[in-house]
């Protein structure tokens, strides 16, 4: 449970300065605080469904990424539609970030797996020199 809070609140940050940098682009002057609020929304939802996609196991790995991707883009195209957020943010926007932000958690997954691995290494090369 721990870890999934974790990854929400971290989603949503990285997705609020990522809208942040576009909304800069765009010269806006303030993010509102109901989009921070709806961001977390967005979050929990996808967050949710990863969730229950990792139940479902898949021995190809780019079809596992394809359906987290899709339900992401999903739940983004959604949440644009309740929240009225095509009015401010085109919907490529929010499909290149729902993206993106996947593709970020994924790489710093993998960042971290292969630090545990290389840690884990040392402790077995530790334990059989002893």
């Amino acid at each position: 449970m721990k870890r999934i809070i974790t990854n929400i609140l971290a989603t949503t940050g990285l997705a609020l300065v990522i809208l942040a940098i576009i909304a800069s682009v765009y010269e806006a002057e303030f993010l509102l605080i109901s989009a921070i609020f709806q961001t977390l929304a967005a979050n929990t939802v996808i967050h949710l469904g990863l969730l229950l996609t990792r139940k479902l196991e898949s021995k190809y790995a780019m079809l596992e990424a394809t359906v987290d991707i899709v339900w992401t883009v999903f739940v983004l195209i959604v949440s644009g539609a309740v929240f009225s957020w095509y009015s401010s943010t085109p919907i490529i926007i929010l499909i290149v970030m729902g993206a993106s932000i996947y593709l970020i958690g994924m790489w710093l997954s993998m960042v971290r797996i292969r630090e545990d691995i290389a840690e884990i290494n040392k402790l077995l090369q530790r334990r059989n020199r002893e």
